[in-house]
């Protein structure tokens, strides 16, 4: 079995061991079982750490069989005989901060709210919990922030003990011991939270900083909350704060005048939207018999090949191309995009044909009987509407 000092020894980053096997993993990296370790393995919704063993990098810890810790390096010789080991000591922190913060967070939403977490997920950028219960809403949130923060600035000292479970008062744990567990190590936030845990946790509350809740989304009957906490909560201030004042210049206005400012500007291009629709369908229906004077006969049918810049415009002027009588037009925008439309009396399955060339041609595309829609490499246009007309061409010759 492997000696699980980071239990004990959460604050450490350097230590010697044994090397008590080695192996060859199926992707070709090496993996370590050692008699004593600092390296968190991941588990209990928590990341784990990473670090250095000789001059080999530790890129991922898990938890192998028999109480053994299994060691994952990538990059240089797999040591062998003593080792010295060191954890990367700025992960191991932001996932101490990441994951007491959790603690206090969970605690906080059942005493603001009712709320019971049922799951915890620790991501390299964002930490989410999962919420059982009635009652949450933006209110909630911010309650359960309230809470947490309080107890971050009243910088409760954290107490971790190992325990027999049959010396437990169970009614003070906010989740039972796991079935199977004889001596259950009980993480306490001081007069506030307690909990069996064997995660990495800091001293106090006070190292925790910040816990900021950043949005919550609904997820199957539960609600799921995303958070950070300490400097990775700081970290996401600042880049919101940079973002936030870059837009206050660029709109020439106060941080907190932006979003009215956005807001009208949002309700100005939505008019002009509407505004461009109604003059485009004018334009279109003025331009369209002008443009299908020029098409070239094919049967009883007509031909007309149009390139137009705008996407939105060589749309809609195929779809007015489809009230003239024995036209198909081929259209095209400058992005790849052509529109094959058809005439409502042109009786021809064009779709199927044209879609298979636009496929061909490392492009997209689909339609029904005599129009289709296709998506091509803007550089292949040319050579596309060549065998695009032929293709046209030959079915209605």
């Amino acid at each position: 079995m492997t000696r699980k000092l980071y239990l004990d020894q959460s604050y450490d980053t350097a230590f010697e061991a044994a090397v008590l096997s080695s192996s060859t993993l199926a992707d070709g990296r090496q993996a370590l079982v050692l008699d004593r370790t600092l390296f968190y393995p991941e588990s209990g919704g928590q990341l784990p750490d990473h670090g250095t063993l000789g001059l080999a990098r530790v890129v991922d810890v898990q938890e192998g069989d028999d109480e053994t810790v299994i060691h994952t390096l990538a990059g240089g010789d797999a040591p062998a005989g003593t080792v010295r080991g060191e954890v990367d000591w700025a992960r191991r922190f932001d996932h101490m901060q990441q994951h007491t913060g959790q603690h206090v967070l969970s605690r906080a939403f059942i005493q603001a709210a009712g709320l019971h977490t049922v799951s915890f997920h620790m991501g390299d950028d964002v930490c989410t919990i999962d919420l059982d219960g009635s009652g949450f809403d933006e209110s909630a949130v911010r309650r359960a922030e309230d809470v947490a923060n309080r107890i971050v600035e009243e910088n409760r000292p954290l107490d971790i003990v190992s325990i027999p479970v049959a010396e437990l008062d169970v009614a003070e744990l906010r989740r039972k011991v796991p079935e199977g567990v004889t001596i259950a190590r009980i993480v306490s936030v001081r007069d506030f939270d307690s909990i069996p845990c064997c995660g990495t946790h800091v001293r106090s509350t006070g190292e925790l900083g910040l816990v900021k809740v950043l949005k919550s989304e609904k997820v199957k009957q539960q609600q799921r909350v995303h958070f950070k906490v300490g400097a990775r909560a700081l970290q996401d201030y600042r880049e919101k704060h940079a973002l936030l004042q870059g837009l206050a210049g660029r709109l020439t206005t106060a941080i907190p005048d932006v979003g009215p400012k956005v807001e009208r500007l949002l309700d100005d291009a939505q008019a002009a939207s509407k505004r461009m629709k109604v003059l485009t369908q004018r334009l279109v229906a003025a331009e369209a018999p002008r443009l299908a004077s020029g098409a070239r006969a094919v049967g009883s049918a007509r031909v007309l090949v149009f390139r137009e810049g705008d996407a939105a415009y060589a749309r809609a002027l195929a779809t007015e191309f489809q009230s003239v009588p024995g036209l198909v037009a081929i259209v095209a925008a400058e992005d790849g995009t052509v529109v094959v439309a058809g005439a409502r009396d042109v009786a021809v399955d064009l779709a199927t044909g044209v879609s298979a060339i636009a496929r061909q041609l490392g492009g997209s595309g689909g339609g029904k009987g005599a129009f289709a829609q296709l998506k091509l490499d803007a550089g292949r246009l040319g050579e596309a509407l060549e065998r695009i007309e032929a293709h046209v061409v030959s079915l209605l010759a």
